[in-house]
């Protein structure tokens, strides 16, 4: 099988766990785009999030793609083209927090490149920022919304939020796609949005094959691509479900295993 791109995940897949793309890593997915496969990064952050990774990998030169918001958003990086997007309307955003607040939850959106919040002080609104690199506007939420409104993300501690995400999403059960992507992050955008639907859309406009995929991940919000893509392809470091759905588990975060996949599957590319 000739693969034609390659979707990642940045956090616990494409980064280590120093944060970084390793050299070998990046040699590799370099490799790769000179063999004409193209990359999409495809996380739950917001596209701001995406900036840094975009150009370690030289994105803009090769023609790469950026999936933010977990396939709210995606973006030729080249061209600034907007392939896809998918909103959440202010009525709909205001419900999720006012639920939010019920549940005694952090509520998060974004704006352009700014994190807003009402919890400055939030443990994990501060991990958002930081995995983000992105400023903290302390805000009235509600009051403060603007269009577009690609995601809400709700934190909480890990233990209360495994016991009430269930009852949280009851109300917008087939309005919205709730998921939790971390132990302490809900992620709410529009109805239908996932990481595999909007790959698909790009597979679409790019006039490939859905088989010409390979994808890595690691964590829950990368499941339906796991199991989209031709190739899916678990990190050692994976929760056990994306190991189980997944056709071939590779390396550690730690150790590569992006690259030892590519120089397994792509000729030309090196481990």
């Amino acid at each position: 099988m000739k693969y034609k791109l390659i979707a990642l995940d940045l956090d616990g897949t494409l980064k280590n766990s120093k944060n970084k793309i390793t050299e070998k890593t990046k040699k590799a997915l370099i490799q790769a785009q000179k063999l004409g496969v193209k990359i999409i990064l495809a996380s739950g952050r917001p596209t701001a999030g995406l900036r840094h990774e975009a150009e370690e990998l030289e994105l803009e030169k090769y023609g790469g793609f950026l999936l933010s918001f977990n396939g709210a958003s995606v973006i030729d990086v080249k061209t600034k083209k907007v392939i896809y997007e998918q909103t959440l309307t202010i009525d709909q955003a205001k419900r999720a927090y006012d639920r939010a607040k019920e549940f005694q939850l952090a509520c998060i959106t974004y704006e352009n490149d700014v994190l807003v919040t009402e919890d400055i002080d939030n443990e994990y609104v501060e991990i958002e920022a930081r995995i983000n690199d992105v400023n903290i506007k302390q805000v009235s939420f509600k009051d403060n919304l603007k269009d577009p409104i690609y995601k809400v993300l709700l934190t909480g501690k890990p233990d209360y939020v495994a016991v009430i995400e269930e009852e949280y999403k009851k109300p917008f059960e087939n309005e919205l796609s709730i998921y939790k992507s971390t132990p302490f992050f809900i992620e709410i955008m529009a109805q239908g949005i996932d990481k595999a639907a909007s790959i698909n859309r790009l597979v679409e406009y790019l006039g490939i094959k859905q088989e010409e995929v390979m994808a890595f991940g690691d964590g829950y919000n990368d499941l339906s691509m796991i199991e989209y893509a031709g190739l899916g392809v678990a990190m050692e470091n994976a929760i056990d479900e994306v190991k189980i759905r997944a056709n071939v588990v590779t390396l550690s975060h730690d150790n590569d295993g992006i690259a030892y996949i590519l120089s397994q599957y792509i000729e030309g590319v090196e481990y």
